[in-house]
């Protein structure tokens, strides 16, 4: 019988199958190309963007536009003189330059994110060969270099932040050391500026851990039985409501909590993120702060080393202090949109709570006992580099094959052979 009359005609017919003469197989067929997966996610990332242009203004904004271009603009010279084809590089070059963006400041000159993207572009991407075969996230490649080459404007001891009467058209240049700052709420700038330079979040939670002498007697309450005892470290933090929406100093796209998770969820509802990876950082991270020990001053000028900050003083204290930790840094950026870049985390969903977990320890000690600028996106890098070997322990098991470690153990513990 003839193949052709056994296939349905009409539209009662498959669309695959309407008007054709063979059968055609039962093929996987992707609901959405991989440049529509780029778009959408940097359509995404500039939720973050625009909450960052908002609180830091126009100067944000150039060094936002300036990121984009130069991906781009070098993106597109390196494939006209090498004369190799460029795969999908427009769409993922406004990608990179969108997440670079994000995680610079908001008041450098314009040759740091130009020098930023010439890395994030030529030593993150192409040498690797362009789209789907680079081992760390470009974007972070670019930041890393931003933060050795630049080390004194990348992380000054206190940052610019506009008041609230300010938003979006004032200069960051244009504002006043404060130095008894407590909240950004309905507190205007000083006369003659824009805003205040006041030191990151970050920089007063490291007063707990990363300095000689302790400059805490407490979280949040302060000793009484010791005389001219030193403040509490979360009295000198500004409200966790200011935390969340990102009034706060830090990177162009790093402060807006309630944005970034946001935008984070709708990446997973759209299913280009598992929801395990950046759980499994985040909730690693918390159990890094809830355990790791931190210093504080105790009686006749001594040092207390208390462990299990969760519970050190009261439950609530210790949730509030894990939050100021989760929000005070680049951690949130790194969880949802750095860490789950497709081509430098693994592909399988074990490998990807491996992965995730690995980040959030890494980023949390880093955070609290090393001098780091930037340790989420470090951590997210150090991991990059063990991408190909989580992937070969956790690939999807083969039919008929055991699985890596399977294997491995079948081997050693097999008997050996009595040599004769």
């Amino acid at each position: 019988m003839d193949d052709r009359q056994s296939i349905p005609q009409g539209p009662q017919a498959p669309a695959d199958q309407r008007g054709l003469g063979v059968v055609l197989p039962p093929l996987l067929r992707a609901p959405e190309g991989v440049r529509t997966v780029f778009l959408v996610t940097l359509a995404t990332a500039c939720a973050p963007l625009l909450a960052g242009v908002v609180l830091f203004g126009w100067r944000a904004a150039g060094v936002a536009a300036t990121c984009v271009a130069s991906c781009a603009v070098i993106e597109r010279l390196y494939y006209r003189v090498s004369r190799v084809p460029a795969l999908l590089g427009r769409s993922h070059a406004f990608l990179t330059g969108v997440l670079l963006a994000l995680t610079l400041p908001p008041f450098v000159p314009w040759y740091v994110p130009v020098i930023a993207a010439a890395f994030a572009i030529v030593v993150g991407k192409v040498i690797f060969g362009g789209v789907g075969h680079f081992l760390w996230q470009p974007a972070l490649v670019g930041r890393l270099a931003a933060a050795v080459l630049f080390p004194t404007i990348m992380n000054p001891p206190s940052w610019p932040i506009l008041a609230q009467d300010k938003l979006v058209i004032g200069d960051l240049m244009n504002v006043a050391r404060v130095e008894d700052y407590r909240r950004w709420r309905n507190t205007p700038a000083p006369p003659g500026s824009d805003g205040f330079r006041i030191p990151p979040p970050a920089t007063t939670l490291a007063g707990l851990t990363k300095t000689e002498r302790p400059e805490f007697s407490g979280l949040a309450y302060v000793r009484t039985e010791i005389p001219r005892a030193k403040p509490a470290a979360l009295m000198k933090m500004p409200p966790l409501s200011e935390m969340l929406y990102g009034a706060r100093p830090g990177g162009i796209g790093e402060t807006s909590a309630v944005i970034i998770i946001v935008a984070g969820l709708y990446l997973i509802y759209r299913n280009y993120v598992k929801w395990q990876l950046p759980a499994a950082f985040l909730l690693a991270a918390c159990c890094v702060f809830a355990v790791a020990p931190v210093k504080l001053a105790g009686p006749n000028a001594g040092t207390e080393l208390v462990w299990w900050p969760l519970t050190a003083e009261d439950i609530d204290v210790g949730f509030t202090y894990l939050n100021y930790q989760i929000l005070s840094g680049d951690m949130l950026l790194a969880a949802f949109f750095l860490a789950t870049e497709s081509t430098s985390r693994p592909v399988a969903t074990g490998g990807q709570v491996i992965f995730g977990v690995g980040c959030g320890l890494i980023a949390a000690i880093l955070k609290l006992y090393v001098d780091a600028p930037i340790p989420s996106y470090l951590a997210v890098l150090a991991m990059n580099t063990f991408t190909p070997a989580i992937e070969a322990m956790w690939r999807p098991r083969v039919l008929g094959q055991r699985r890596f470690w399977s294997r491995w153990f079948r081997r050693s513990s097999a008997p050996r052979p009595i040599p004769w």
